[in-house]
């Protein structure tokens, strides 16, 4: 498994080659000091922040994987590199077309359970594409049996969680989560991308009216962002309290933080997370 600071240093590289400066691999999407950071091994980024920063220092998903493992690319790492690139286009005919093969590969070598994983992730990201595609129970249960037999959870399993939390029961889910703290309370691998989870969940069991769950989420994600850097993720966690807390605590109190939160992005001119954020809001008080 490769640690940050190496793939960091490998878009360092890359960007570097092609004589692009920090400030022309920014955008609106991610920011000179983000990018700084993740070369340095200090801070990670979302999907869609990371494949906006290599179409801006022209290299494909497909060939930083390549470059980031010496040219030898395996089979999860290509996939992995298709699957970030069809998400960032919201490309649904490319996530059926990726199924399709994981399938066709599956069915060859049933023997590779992976190949069986990478169809049910990708079959998540088209019920996402198109919310009236129902996503199978049966894989549900097939992802839960996999992860809690699995004793360590790495990148892959986290994304796992990640592209699938929104189709699981919250009893199934909130197991999946407190075992998701669990190892990262103990290991610290991979904190970033479990935070991002976690808090995925716990906007999940705040939406299905879980208030035990939620309240799991509410006192334990703090000591997770703790580090002021992590203003996405703060942020984030402010606007959901203030979800937390219109249901189950004081309406009034309760619209003023989500406020708060969106006031934010407003400040730093964030206006589509602004945008985005005010009418979750919005959707939610009239729920």
């Amino acid at each position: 498994m490769k640690s940050l600071l190496e793939i960091g240093r490998t878009f360092r590289e890359l960007r570097i080659n092609n004589h692009i400066s920090l400030k022309q691999a920014s955008d609106e999407n991610v920011s000179m000091s983000q990018l700084s950071r993740f070369e340095r091994g200090q801070a990670d980024l979302s999907i869609s922040k990371f494949i906006s920063a290599l179409k801006n220092i022209q290299i494909e998903p497909d060939e930083f994987f390549s470059a980031l493992n010496g040219h030898q690319k395996s089979e999860t790492i290509e996939f992995m590199s298709k699957l970030s690139k069809l998400e960032y286009e919201r490309d649904i005919e490319g996530f059926r077309s990726l199924y399709k093969e994981q399938k066709e590969k599956y069915s060859s070598n049933p023997s590779v359970y992976q190949y069986h994983l990478n169809m049910i992730l990708a079959q998540s990201f088209i019920c996402k594409c198109d919310r009236s595609i129902p996503f199978p129970k049966e894989y549900e249960r097939e992802i839960a049996d996999y992860l809690f037999v699995t004793d360590e959870w790495n990148i892959y399993e986290l994304i796992l969680i990640g592209n699938i939390y929104m189709f699981i029961d919250i009893p199934l889910l909130h197991k999946m989560g407190t075992e998701v703290l669990n190892k990262v309370t103990k290991t610290g691998a991979n904190k970033n991308l479990a935070t991002i989870v976690l808090l995925n969940i716990f906007e999940t069991c705040v939406y299905r009216n879980s208030k035990d769950a939620a309240t799991y989420y509410k006192d334990n994600i703090p000591a997770l962002i703790s580090d002021e850097t992590k203003l996405y993720e703060r942020n984030l966690y402010h606007f959901l309290l203030g979800m937390y807390t219109y249901k189950w605590e004081d309406k009034t109190r309760g619209k003023e933080i989500m406020e708060e939160a969106i006031k934010i992005y407003d400040y730093l001119g964030c206006i589509n997370l602004a945008k985005n954020y005010r009418q979750d809001m919005t959707d939610y008080i009239i729920t």
